[in-house]
């Protein structure tokens, strides 16, 4: 193994990478990969996380044209990170105790789990020379996911990671300035101009034609995210964490 980069050179180097070379990762990288996942900070050590590893190609095709994204069916390595109460459940029960997680904690608390240890993966695997992407595209089919990768009650599909050789060296993505990011002591209402700022910091995104584009194919009335929603509501009904599935006042 070749000597790692430090933190700091590992993380200003990100970016997404959609084009991975056909070969496979060596089992050593990715069992250490997955050892630095489970080191993320959990609330009250609870781990309320459980990833699937998608290694089934008859499996990860279909996902991959399910959601019309190729760099599931390219990458090296492919992770569906979950937010997860079943075992949680089922080790309160082994004590003679009930799990009593009200669904509005429960999502905050498994997608900040979730995506933590997704995180960490991430950035061990890009320290190890791996490309990463993360694929958020999965919440467009989670009752399929449900049932292709027999996940139980409680346990509902976040985000899903691509890692894998690069086959490409994409510029990095830009990122809004550092001043209408981090407040101090209070918010900040952005003005005018700041606004106009974010737009020229985004403006080398070209994907749908320019950033605001993007944002409005994804944010606005009507578009992605709206569509999204029903298939997030009808996912956590099914999964026992729908938000009318517990008192209003417990």
């Amino acid at each position: 193994m070749t000597a790692k980069p430090n933190l700091l050179q590992t993380l200003e180097a990100h970016r997404s990478i959609r084009h991975y070379k056909p070969e496979p990762i060596p089992s050593e990288h990715v069992q250490l990969m997955m050892r630095v996942a489970q080191r993320a900070s959990s609330g009250g050590t609870a781990q309320f996380y459980s990833f699937i590893r998608v290694t089934d190609p008859v499996l990860r095709k279909r996902i991959s044209e399910l959601i019309g994204q190729p760099v599931v069916l390219s990458a090296a390595e492919y992770f569906i990170a979950c937010a997860d109460f079943h075992r949680m459940r089922l080790l309160l029960e082994l004590r003679q105790a009930e799990l009593a997680v009200p669904p509005v904690i429960a999502l905050i608390y498994g997608t900040m789990d979730a995506v933590l240890a997704a995180s960490n993966l991430a950035t061990e695997a890009e320290a190890l020379g791996y490309g990463i992407c993360f694929v958020g595209a999965v919440q467009r089919i989670l009752d399929i996911l449900i049932d292709d990768l027999a996940l139980p009650e409680r346990v509902i599909p976040i985000v899903s990671l691509c890692v894998g050789i690069p086959a490409e060296q994409p510029s990095q993505s830009p990122r809004l300035p550092t001043d209408l990011v981090f407040h101090e002591n209070n918010y900040c209402e952005p003005s005018q101009a700041d606004l106009e700022r974010c737009f020229d910091a985004m403006a080398t995104v070209t994907h749908f034609g320019g950033w605001f584009n993007y944002l409005n194919h994804f944010f606005t009335k009507g578009r992605e995210f709206e569509r999204r929603e029903g298939a997030w509501r009808q996912a956590l009904e099914r999964q026992g964490l729908g938000l009318d599935q517990w008192p209003s006042n417990p």
